[in-house]
């Protein structure tokens, strides 16, 4: 009797929810610490801006990519920044957003490290390194630019991710009112050579046995592929061995070179096996951080900063993220800009397609917020500017370099006249003092990054935000998140945002629809 009763419910909240508008729309920000100041009237004020925006799901980060926390952890006090040791910043954005009724999704950058953290002075060995065992932080991003960062290994058990990471995301889950956890730097990393990690002693090893390319119990066997069929690949399925004789003698180096280079077959395709493992890895932390989190407060959200193609990212950055989707509520690539070519006409047609194929990607798995940016969407705006301060921080003094000073500057206090005569004036006067050797280089640099810091209202048009957003509802994405709030302020572009999200969007409870997420636990429990 009970079960008919239960369908007979389940049949009628379905035709109540089938009933509710389609049109719902999440409308999300990505925040800094910086964004809340440091009392809760701060970010209270903060909240109230958010309000006025129509802002639905809040995204403050709580784990940066040095290590910090910002929330006062009982298991981590050592990680909580030193800034925030008198005001537990995650509390007072919980209280808010219960208040002002915006769900929160504390955001971790997952993997990366600083070099003084923490957990880094207490486990060394957790840390991923390359074939010549060195770190990530000495890595060039560019011939001038370290990296800095130290990332570390997703694979190693124990290690990072059961010992540190997880059992964060459980205390967050478990001492504050959140609605979700937010994952970024959930992968590999990308910006220093992506075929360079992880290459610790553990992904080494780890790699034949999660493989299963020789008996552990036999090692010493070495069965040859058995060759029946007339295509050497299509012995694929007989029993067969990969490890080389001399692996134990090998280097790290050379080891890493047979992974990357080696044959199982009868082609180099053992990187193949190398980028799956990767991917299976932060997948599988993927899924354990939703089951972790489920058993606290079955209720849990979770949401994922992504890169735009996870077929891209499956083979660079370890992130396929179609494979962990259905352990996370809401996708959000993040579209920046940044990622793309061309004029911003270009990329606003770029922008549209990309975020369908997402769309697809995430079918029955999860849903998409699509993410922009409210920086690079910029590019022709601060362009002249940035290449004005890269001129005069070489300070080479060729006469060409001059003149292409000169130029750039008239060019920029041009258009800084359209929106403030008065600071037009004050920047010119600068520039004369400055080519005249009145005032430093330094002190004319300065002037400059006050523009680009506090620049007079319509400097960056409003209409290229409000276009973006536009273009990304035209792609029928269920949300959008944008990076982020501290750039919205910096730019003075909270009256685009008010502007675009002028009207409240018809939304179910959540703004996810039960149906939906209902499915989603559904493909959850099948893949589990």
């Amino acid at each position: 009797m009970k079960k008919f009763l239960w369908l007979f419910v389940a049949l009628i909240l379905a035709t109540l929810l089938n009933a509710q508008p389609k049109e719902y729309e999440g409308r999300a920000v990505w925040a800094h610490p910086g964004d809340f100041g440091k009392s809760e009237k701060d970010v209270e004020e903060f909240f109230k801006i958010l309000k006025k925006s129509n802002i639905e799901l809040l995204v403050p980060l709580v784990k940066d990519t040095a290590g910090n926390i910002f929330w006062h952890s009982k298991k981590f006090p050592q990680a909580i920044h030193p800034n925030y040791k008198d005001f537990d910043l995650l509390q007072a954005i919980t209280k808010y957003g219960r208040l002002y009724k915006i769900r929160v999704h504390a955001w971790l950058c997952d993997f990366p490290e600083g070099k003084e953290s923490a957990v880094l002075k207490l486990h060394p060995e957790w840390a991923m390194v390359n074939p010549q065992g060195g770190l990530t932080s000495e890595e060039k991003v560019t011939p001038d630019v370290v990296y800095g960062s130290v990332w570390m290994c997703p694979a190693r058990r124990p290690g990072y991710t059961d010992q540190w990471l997880l059992p964060m995301i459980e205390e967050i889950v478990m001492d504050y009112d959140v609605d979700g956890i937010h994952h970024d730097y959930v992968r590999y990393p990308g910006d220093v050579a992506p075929d360079t990690y992880c290459f610790c002693d553990y992904c080494l090893e780890h790699f034949f046995k999660y493989n299963h390319f020789y008996y552990f119990n036999r090692p010493q066997d070495r069965i040859p592929l058995k060759k029946e069929r007339v295509r050497e690949e299509a012995n694929w399925d007989s029993d067969f061995t990969v490890n080389p004789p001399n692996w134990p003698q090998m280097s790290r180096e050379e080891k890493a070179e047979f992974l990357l280079s080696g044959k199982s077959i009868n082609r180099s395709d053992l990187d193949y096996f190398f980028y799956e493992a990767r991917c299976d890895a932060i997948t599988d932390f993927v899924r354990e951080a939703w089951e972790r989190a489920f058993k606290i407060k079955p209720g849990i959200e979770f949401s994922a900063a992504v890169f735009i193609n996870p077929m891209l990212s499956g083979r660079f950055i370890g992130q396929r993220w179609t494979d962990f989707a259905p352990w996370v509520d809401i996708i959000m690539p993040m579209n920046y800009r940044s990622h793309f070519q061309g004029s911003f006409d270009d990329y606003l047609d770029y922008l549209g397609e990309t975020v369908q194929a997402q769309a697809e990607w995430c079918k029955g798995k999860s849903h998409l917020y699509a993410g922009i940016d409210a920086h690079y969407i910029f590019k022709e705006e601060r362009e002249p500017w940035e290449k004005a301060l890269t001129i005069l921080k070489k300070g080479q003094g060729a006469d060409s370099q001059k003149e292409e000073l000169k130029q750039l500057m008239e060019k920029n206090i041009a258009y800084l006249r359209n929106f403030s005569a008065q600071r037009a004036k004050n920047l010119d006067d600068a520039f004369s003092s400055f080519l005249k050797g009145k005032i430093q280089k330094d002190s004319f640099v300065t002037e400059i990054n006050k523009v680009l810091s506090d620049p007079p209202s319509g400097f960056f048009p409003e209409e290229k935000l409000i276009r973006t957003i536009d273009s990304v509802r035209k792609a029928q994405s269920e949300g959008i998140v944008i990076f982020a709030a501290s750039l919205i302020s910096g730019k003075k572009l909270w009256p685009a945002v008010e502007k675009a999200y002028s009207s409240p969007a018809k939304a179910p409870d959540k703004n996810l629809p039960l149906k939906d997420k209902l499915s989603i636990q559904a493909v959850r429990k099948i893949q589990q």
